[in-house]
């Protein structure tokens, strides 16, 4: 049977970069994604309207606040049998191998354990001040230079007992353990010595400066409910420093992901119609939900 790769995303008010994300991880041979949407406003729908029909993503409305946990926890309870590895990232989140190969062949080394966290690379906004509708990984090419303490997992469902309150470590159960790309043993959201010479976690967490305002410093965090910690200044002297280095490697993905995207469009314009923010067409409901 072959190997299925999953994603996992939690998703509030994300329209604009639902489609950029899931085209960029169906690069990268994740073939599911388990959706879920925390009191969305926006018209999220006729984006995922393609991946809905075909299956590929799976969708669930999940309403109030700080339900992150529940929500991966319902996600590891109902992901379907035949998924093998399971990533929980967030949509300003792009995950790859470093050598540019399928996920696939380098997850096959870390088989005999639970997961495998990997480090982000802090993207910042490279001085841009307003959003656009050009993709992230074409837009923010420079980072912090360095990979980052904090990590996200990429899991073995079977092998966890749970999520926990901090987005970036599970529990494992007995006889298990989660390591880092250097098979060293993982307990926490950190990794004291972090690298990213095995796999990348671009996590693009400024974007324009329109972006941040909106995105990072208005809205509450949404595993805890409570306002951001950060002040407006104090998010200014950090995007400085996760702008220091150029990388543009992510670019290498951008011909494929237009390939993918002109396959989808007939596809897609065909079913927008019956789509609205309110829901799917009673008489053309969506083909899989979680």
């Amino acid at each position: 049977m072959p190997t299925v790769l999953a994603a996992c995303l939690c998703f509030r008010d994300s329209a604009p970069y639902l489609h950029e994300w899931l085209l960029f991880h169906r690069v990268q041979g994740i073939t599911r994604f388990y959706l879920y949407d925390n009191d969305s406003a926006d018209d999220y729908l006729p984006v995922l309207a393609p991946w809905l029909r075909d299956g590929t993503v799976r969708l669930r409305h999940w309403p109030g606040a700080a339900q992150q946990q529940a929500m991966f926890d319902h996600c590891l309870a109902h992901v379907d049998r035949d998924v093998a590895w399971l990533a929980f990232i967030d949509d300003d989140e792009f995950l790859y191998s470093t050598n540019l190969r399928p996920l696939g062949e380098t997850l096959a080394a870390f088989a005999p354990y639970a997961g495998v966290a990997v480090s982000w690379l802090l993207y910042g906004s490279s001085g841009i001040q307003q959003r656009s509708g050009e993709w992230a990984i074409q837009r923010y090419t420079n980072y912090a230079g360095v990979a980052d303490h904090h990590v996200k997992c990429i899991v073995q469902p079977g092998r966890i007992a749970s999520a926990t309150a901090s987005p970036h470590a599970f529990v494992v159960r007995d006889g298990w353990s989660l390591v880092d790309e250097n098979f060293r043993p993982m307990t926490g959201p950190l990794n004291p010595a972090p690298t990213a010479r095995v796999l990348r976690l671009n996590h693009y967490i400024t974007k324009s400066w329109e972006e941040c305002i909106e995105r990072r410093f208005l809205r509450v965090e949404v595993n805890t409910g409570k306002p951001k910690p950060l002040t407006l200044s104090q998010w200014r002297e950090w995007d400085a420093n996760w702008s220091l280095a150029p990388d543009a490697s992510a670019l290498a993905f951008v011909a494929p992901m237009r390939a993918l995207e002109s396959r989808m469009v007939p596809a897609a314009s065909s079913l927008l119609s019956g789509i609205s923010a309110r829901g799917m067409d009673p008489a053309e409901p969506p083909r899989a939900v979680i």
